[in-house]
């Protein structure tokens, strides 16, 4: 179990030990992302879990809710998605052709 002390700044001095190739990795990569220090490296690490973590909760979100709808609101979704493509389509189109106007209403 790693030993935990507490430090001024809210944060916690946590001590862990590691296999020498875990070690070893951790320095290179360190060193690859130029970070400042080990516990900058580790911040960075548990950040990137947690937002990783946090997608993959809000993508089961979204998932259950969308299995939970009704066929007929299923089908609606689906038409304002196609309505939704067409104007990107075209908005393409007009970035693509820099040349052509484009008349405002």
């Amino acid at each position: 179990m790693p030993r935990v002390r507490r430090t001024t700044k809210g944060k916690e001095r946590i001590t862990v030990s590691l296999s020498r190739k875990s070690a070893k990795f951790l320095r290179t990569i360190r060193a690859e992302v130029r970070s400042p220090s080990m516990s900058a490296l580790f911040e960075k690490i548990v950040a990137d879990l947690q937002g990783k973590t946090e997608m993959e909760q809000l993508d089961a979100k979204i998932r259950a809710y969308y299995d939970t709808l009704p066929e007929s609101d299923i089908k609606e979704e689906s038409a304002w998605g196609a309505v939704g493509e067409a104007a990107l389509a075209l908005e393409e189109e007009d970035v693509q052709r820099p040349g052509m106007a484009v008349a405002e209403s």
